[in-house]
């Protein structure tokens, strides 16, 4: 604790204790006073190169130049010593152990800061990414969402691009296993191999080199190096990762082409979505962790479910509807009865299940068919075959940015089109929704007037003997015209 305070230390204790973090904590040993190679002291702790005859290289002031005079001398004077007792062995093993030590020390530091940098880096990138991408699905307007997906387009692949650029795809702990298996070798090839050798066979100087070698391998380019085979793969997609790509967005056409209602029958669905999901990338969810957002693929997926939707909706409708009737002719039964004990009280004209089906055939007649007809297209036929037009782009532009990963240029331009496809295909699947949700409050409405006519009839003594199921649904029959907003270009 009290190098905490110590204020003889700050540029140590800063060093020590303000980089800590989650990644790594601070070092046993003070860097600012271990890490320090001081050779001349180590080869010659006693000076005695300095009685020699260039004596005159320790009479000044030590400097930058003076300082490669006296490594000189004292590795000089190192060589020419006698070997008695194996001392010079001992001496160069104990300076490249040193050396080794405090190179392992710096390295530590870089290897924490590597991870540092890549995660601090990839989380703003991606916070943004997820920031821009789920605003633009759940802001409204067409504009908005196109503009905030185009952002999450650019901060996705500003941030595919340091990846590459600095890392070459790799996570920081594969590049720091690359320096660690490289290090590791090279200990034994050069030190392990060499340090039992005499100084006549493995010199100071040759001992030095192969700490400095070492050292030097201590970088994201020997990393790299090291784990070349891991980085051959990523630059080099292959036949099988091809093909995966273009089963996966084989199945998202086949997704988009095809009814929910009939791929849920026939158990296609979830199929189709594992297949669609595997490799298809999204701006719209982090990428540093899962989250439950949709991405432009799962809302392509429900809007072409619209009309299954609309239609599930006429037949709960109706269900209320006939639910509804249903209590109110109980209730009139009770009463006929308590004021006709002695008679039978005659049945309504028409049953409950009767009415929901009239009630369900008059809402689609009026709701749903002008919404789906071919000639003249309806609103809902049109927004479809729109998003089906932006699906097959989006599809096109996933598969290109797939296979494009190991050119850093058409990856960046394969980014910015794939963003703006999957802004398109919100748009078209905003646009179908809107339609849906606005047939949907329509058939609402038309229920009310339904339930609304059924309880003045129940007020009335009789009013449920009806005849069939007109007597009601014709106050629901005209055609549907959505109103603004929900049509498609």
């Amino acid at each position: 604790m009290h190098a905490v305070t110590d204020e003889g230390h700050i540029k140590e204790t800063s060093e020590q204790f303000s980089r800590v973090d989650q990644h790594s904590s601070y070092p046993a040993m003070r860097r600012g006073t271990f890490e320090q190679v001081n050779l001349l002291e180590l080869i010659d702790p006693k000076g005695e190169s300095q009685f020699e005859k260039y004596s005159h290289v320790w009479s000044h002031p030590p400097s930058g130049s003076s300082h490669g005079r006296q490594y000189d001398q004292v590795l000089s004077w190192f060589g020419r010593q006698p070997d008695v007792g194996d001392w010079k062995r001992q001496r160069r093993n104990s300076v490249q152990d040193k050396i080794l030590a405090v190179s392992t020390s710096r390295c530590n530091v870089f290897k924490t800061y590597l991870r540092r940098q890549q995660v601090d880096v990839n989380f703003t990138l991606g916070a943004l990414t997820t920031a821009s991408g789920v605003l633009g699905a759940v802001l409204p307007g067409v504009n908005a969402s196109r503009n905030l997906a185009g952002a999450a387009g650019l901060f996705s692949g500003l941030r595919s691009e340091y990846n590459q650029s600095y890392y070459s795809n790799l996570a920081a702990h594969v590049i720091v296993q690359g320096i660690e298996l490289r290090q590791n070798r090279l200990r034994k090839e050069l030190v392990e191999a060499r340090q039992g050798k005499s100084v006549e066979d493995y010199s100071m100087e040759a001992a030095i080199n192969d700490a400095i070698v070492i050292d030097g391998t201590c970088s994201t380019v020997s990393g790299l190096i090291e784990a070349q085979e891991a980085i051959r793969e990523v630059e080099s997609p292959g036949l099988k990762t091809a093909a995966r790509v273009i089963a996966g967005n084989a199945a998202l056409r086949a997704l988009s082409q095809a009814s929910s209602a009939d791929l849920l029958d026939n158990g296609q669905l979830e199929k189709l979505v594992a297949i669609a999901g595997a490799d298809v990338p999204s701006m719209l969810v982090s990428s540093t962790k899962p989250v439950e957002q949709p991405t432009p693929d799962s809302r392509v997926m429900v809007a072409r479910s619209a009309q299954a939707r609309i239609a599930l909706h006429i037949d709960s409708a109706a269900q209320l509807t006939a639910r509804t009737y249903s209590e109110f002719k109980e209730k009139e039964e009770q009463k006929t009865k308590e004021k006709e004990k002695d008679s039978k009280p005659a049945p309504a004209a028409m049953d409950p299940g009767a009415l929901r089906s009239a009630v369900a055939q008059s809402l689609s007649e009026a709701v749903l068919k002008p919404l789906i007809q071919s000639q003249p297209p309806g609103v809902l036929t049109q927004c479809v075959s729109a998003l089906a037009a932006v699906t097959e782009a989006l599809v096109n532009a996933q598969t290109h940015w797939q296979l494009v990963q190991s050119d850093p240029a058409k990856r960046v331009n394969a980014q910015l089109v794939l963003a703006q496809a999957q802004a398109n295909a919100v748009a078209a699947a905003d646009r179908v929704d809107r339609v849906a949700y606005a047939a949907n409050a329509e058939v609402d409405s038309r229920t009310a007037v339904l339930l609304g006519l059924l309880k003045q009839k129940a007020a009335q003594d009789g009013g449920l003997k009806i005849a069939k199921g007109d007597d009601l649904t014709s106050a629901v029959k005209a055609p549907f015209v959505p109103g603004a907003g929900t049509g498609c270009p």
